[in-house]
């Protein structure tokens, strides 16, 4: 069914994300998130994404059509200063306070594929309270990685920049301390590891807060869901957007599957705190 509140902008875009670029074209519509109808929102349109560093295996791993890009980072790095969506529910008085927060399942053999909480927090989906960091720089959500550990290897070991977001499926950092990691995991040139050995492998700490954050193997490698023998690592190497060259290490949806994030735009700050176990399976 045609929209006949739809305009049409005729303005062509290209936005380069951490691992792939989309094309297409700006459109203007009610846009309705969540049973909240946010007016006069602009917003882009896919007509192309690019294959860069196996997009079209992100797509596949979770088995998501792909339509268009939610951007809910801060305004000031949108394309052609368009008002977000967020922004502009705010600016309608939809939702009460300028946070959202996710909760992603890993499990995409279940319906229930997680939420997306406008507004503030839903405590049904995360245990104990939030660990906060402040955010470096607005634009991307960027915020002080104090380190990494693998056993006896230490990353990031004077602290670096880092940037949390689910429009991706990995993990990246420099490329030798990617090296490293999946030296340490044991994946051959292909990016695979042997399913056999998911629970032998070493657990992987993130320090940020005062506090660490671990992800095991079961969070770090992916079973291809059309064939279970599959298991690839997580862990890419990171190619920096012109803007941000100073972030060293992208966390994705592998550690927000792990823990549940709060995106705070009132006090620019972001919250981490321990999914729910009953959800994580």
């Amino acid at each position: 069914m045609k929209s006949y509140t739809y305009i049409s902008n005729r303005t062509k875009i290209r936005i380069g994300y951490f691992d792939y670029k989309i094309y297409g074209f700006l459109s203007t519509d009610i846009v309705d998130v969540a049973n909240l109808h946010i007016k006069n929102q602009t917003f882009a349109e896919v007509a192309y994404v690019s294959d860069v560093n196996n997009f079209n295996l992100y797509v596949n791993i979770f088995d998501r059509k792909f339509d268009g890009i939610l951007g809910l980072s801060y305004s000031n790095i949108s394309v052609g200063g368009i008002t977000s969506v967020f922004d502009n529910m705010i600016e309608q008085e939809l939702v009460s306070s300028r946070i959202f927060s996710f909760y992603i399942h890993r499990n995409t053999s279940v319906k229930f594929g997680g939420k997306l909480t406008f507004g503030g927090s839903d405590p049904a989906y995360y245990v104990g309270g939030f660990t906060y960091v402040p955010v470096t720089k607005k634009g991307y959500w960027q915020f002080t990685l104090e380190s990494i550990y693998i056993k006896d290897l230490i990353l990031c070991e004077k602290s670096c920049q880092a940037i949390i977001g689910s429009s991706t499926w990995q993990i990246m950092g420099p490329e030798k301390d990617i090296l490293h990691i999946n030296e340490l995991i044991g994946i051959n040139t292909q990016g695979r590891v042997d399913c056999n050995r998911i629970f032998g492998l070493p657990t992987i700490s993130f320090n940020l807060g005062g506090r660490t954050f671990n992800l095991t193997a079961k969070d770090y490698i992916i079973r291809y869901p059309y064939d279970e023998s599959i298991c690839i690592t997580v862990f890419w190497k990171y190619n920096p957007l012109y803007d941000i060259d100073e972030v060293k290490w992208v966390l994705g949806t592998p550690f927000m599957g792990r823990y549940y994030t709060e995106f705070d735009m009132e006090k620019d700050r972001l919250g981490f705190a321990l999914a729910e176990k009953n959800f994580i399976k």
